[in-house]
């Protein structure tokens, strides 16, 4: 390798591939290079830390567990080699309520992870739902807005269609502004609620702290708002060309090609051997 690594995290959905899909060729070359020359392989999402994520590489059909996963945009974090799982900051219930109380009226879909995908909240079905639901073989009950308000959670997202609604929820949402929490695009038509001083960047320094990696010696890829803050917590931080502006201004380096054209494998072989 051309420069000393010691941790590669990465985004998954927009970043190491299309939602819902499997990284293509290059990009699951370059995943192996670095995990062959001894460094560290992490995730990290907006999705919760289970089975799921914990074993996305062996259902990739990789001979490797991910090393680090940051799930909910940092509220959990867990590492292979302490088998521990850690959870932060979760969004009171008293906050989501107030959330709820004008975002609800919109033509929005709130969702809630109260047990990662084993039991998920939602406004009504559609077809976002639906392919999650199958994809995760996770369970959703729809349910009224008191029902959402019940726990604490670690974020409360907002589905919609972006081209309808996204001027809409942007104004809202801005215009109910607190400090008791932020708000951040996730993906497109994704917008996401959780509390203030929690973020991937947050987990990224908190895990290295645990495992003494320096975070000069860090890289991280994403393509999303909520990846902002990963990007500049590490030495490195690589955009997507097909991810928000705001994250491209925030990274290192953006790739030539994007998430469906093997954007990132082509970048990080390029760049790396």
């Amino acid at each position: 390798m051309k420069e000393d690594v010691r941790l590669l995290i990465c985004d998954i959905d927009g970043t190491i591939t299309e939602k819902g899909g499997k990284p293509m060729k290059i990009t699951e070359e370059a995943l192996r290079k670095f995990h062959e020359e001894g460094v560290l392989i992490g995730l990290a999402s907006g999705r919760p830390v289970d089975h799921r994520t914990i074993g996305k590489f062996k259902e990739w059909g990789y001979g490797f567990d991910p090393d680090i996963v940051i799930g909910f945009n940092g509220c959990e974090v867990w590492d292979r080699m302490s088998g521990k799982k850690r959870e932060y900051s979760f969004l009171p219930k008293e906050d989501v309520k107030e959330i709820l109380g004008y975002m609800w009226p919109l033509d929005v879909n709130p969702v809630v992870y109260e047990d990662g995908y084993d039991h998920v909240l939602a406004k009504r079905s559609d077809h976002i739902i639906e392919a999650s639901m199958k994809r995760n073989e996770g369970t959703v009950e729809f349910c009224d807005k008191e029902r959402f308000c019940l726990h604490d959670v670690p974020k409360i997202e907002f589905r919609y269609i972006e081209e309808d609604m996204e001027d809409i929820v942007m104004k809202t949402a801005n215009e109910h502004k607190s400090d008791r929490y932020i708000f951040l695009k996730s993906f497109y038509g994704t917008l996401e609620y959780m509390k203030p001083g929690i973020d991937k960047g947050v987990a990224l320094k908190r895990i290295c702290q645990e495992l003494d990696i320096p975070l000069d010696k860090v890289v991280a890829c994403g393509d999303m708002d909520n990846d902002i803050a990963m990007l500049e917590a590490a030495g490195t931080g690589i955009c997507l060309l097909n991810g928000s502006e705001a994250t491209k201004k925030a990274a290192d380096h953006i790739t030539e090609e994007d998430v469906l054209h093997d954007g990132l494998g082509k970048f990080l072989m390029n760049y790396y051997f």
